[in-house]
């Protein structure tokens, strides 16, 4: 046989026992791994984590987060400000460079990101960053997953002093980017509604109230704020930070036990500050009711008027004036003491003093004084030639009264009741009384008769010529 043929034939021996034992010996170790029940995943298995440094800048325009301006775009980075990187089989924490918090725009952040997909990170590989501030706590203001280092907000269920405290606190602030790229623009995910809310329904500084904020008829929010003077105005300021993106529809505030007030039209929000001012109005009255709603009082009499209720129980001023339509009839004072002046009507009212025009009214009737008028003496004998005389009129009341005699051959009568005698006969001497603005007469005549008789002749007493047979 040709050696380098028998020396082949040899190599392929052998070849085919160590295949033999070596089959024999995974043979072996199977039945040994399935004795303990132990399955070893070799190395090249296992996904390679890999440790990246990675350096990126951030850009947020000028300013100061903290105090924000009205579109939001503000950013200055402060000590202690970190950024989280997330991404497919990528996450890492950057941290704000030594010096650069003090930069009007753009900032550089380092750390190392970890990376477990298959070989070096793709050049577009999506990253989101999101900056958590040195003012957010983990698992209050934000949570922070440990594995994926994926950073959620945590809105508050209490409102926030301030507009400073509540960027601080729950600004987020994202932006996404590529791997190859190492630049991100930070945006702000959360809607601040800054709210407002002017008294002048008579509320009191430092009082305590329960706010709710509501959207479609859903509790937004539940906390106690406190009233401030703010120069003449009693307020309440508060802020509530919502995630953008939100929509409002029929939102509002309710303080206390006051009635809710719409803060908005429907919306959306977008990430930045929201000023609600509003003004919580006065509750005014509605209604005033008297104890009278008509009356009658003689001119010179009085009559006191009250007021048994104003409503509603909570009207913010229950005040009142009394006052009246027409003070040539009768007059309040306010005390609600009517005094009636003249004869006529009169509303008698009490005004609300909050503006709401509301009256309570009560109609008076002013009525007349009984007036009256007679004669002393009813009979009045007198003869020819007496003096002039006057018949005592007694008059209750300040009527005019006018003078008048049936007979003016026997008498005649002044304006002043004066009357004076002409002649032999019986006359009827009439006043006549009118009513006045005070005084109303039942009767408005007075009457009296005079009898004037001729002097009798003592020599001639039949006036005959003295001869009794001469009639």
């Amino acid at each position: 046989m040709n050696p380098l043929k028998k020396q082949k034939k040899i190599m392929k021996t052998k070849n085919m026992i160590w295949a033999a034992l070596s089959m024999t010996a995974a043979l072996v170790m199977t039945a040994c791994s399935n004795d303990d029940n132990t399955v070893e995943t070799p190395a090249a298995q296992q996904a390679e984590v890999k440790t990246i440094p990675y350096s990126v800048t951030v850009n947020g325009g000028a300013g100061t987060r903290a105090t924000v301006d009205n579109d939001m775009k503000t950013l200055k980075f402060a000590t202690g400000d970190k950024l989280y990187i997330t991404g497919t089989n990528i996450s890492g924490v950057l941290a704000l460079k030594s010096g650069d918090e003090s930069k009007s725009s753009g900032a550089t952040f380092e750390g190392d990101l970890t990376y477990t997909g298959e070989g070096s990170p793709a050049s577009d590989l999506a990253l989101t960053a999101t900056l958590v501030s040195a003012q957010q706590t983990n698992g209050t203001e934000v949570t922070i997953n440990s594995t994926t280092k994926a950073v959620t907000v945590n809105y508050p269920t209490t409102y926030c002093a301030d507009v400073a405290t509540a960027v601080q606190k729950y600004s987020n602030l994202t932006g996404t980017s590529t791997y190859s790229k190492k630049s991100f623009t930070l945006k702000q995910q959360t809607a601040f509604l800054n709210f407002e809310i002017t008294f002048e329904d008579g509320t009191a500084e430092n009082a305590t109230l329960s706010a709710v904020v509501s959207n479609g008829g859903s509790a937004l929010c539940t906390a106690n704020v406190e009233t401030k003077k703010d120069g003449e105005k009693v307020v309440a300021k508060f802020v509530l930070p919502v995630a953008s993106g939100t929509t409002l529809s029929s939102a509002t505030v309710k303080l206390g036990d006051k009635e809710a007030i719409s803060f908005g039209a429907s919306q959306t929000l977008e990430g930045k500050v929201y000023n609600v001012k509003k003004t919580q109005a006065a509750t005014l009255v509605t209604a005033i009711t008297l104890n009278k709603t008509e009356t009658s009082i003689e001119v010179g009499s009085t009559e006191t008027l009250s007021v048994t209720a104003v409503a509603p129980d909570n009207a913010t001023d229950k005040t009142y004036t009394w006052k009246t339509s027409d003070a040539s009839k009768a007059t309040v004072d306010q005390d609600g003491k009517v005094t009636a002046v003249a004869a006529g009507t009169v509303t008698i009212y009490a005004e609300a003093n909050d503006g709401s025009n509301v009256k309570g009214n009560c109609t008076v009737t002013v009525s007349k004084k009984a007036g009256s008028i007679s004669y002393t003496t009813t009979k009045i004998s007198k003869l020819v030639g007496d003096a002039a005389f006057t018949n005592e009129l007694t008059k209750v009341g300040d009527g005019s009264v006018s003078y008048a005699s049936d007979n003016t051959a026997v008498a005649t009568v002044a304006t002043d009741g004066t009357v004076t005698i002409k002649g032999a006969g019986t006359a009827n001497i009439t006043a006549t009384v009118a009513d006045s603005d005070t005084y109303t007469y039942a009767t408005t005549t007075a009457s009296y008769e005079l009898t004037v008789s001729q002097v009798v002749d003592k020599l001639d007493p039949f006036g005959n010529g003295g001869n009794p047979l001469n009639p």
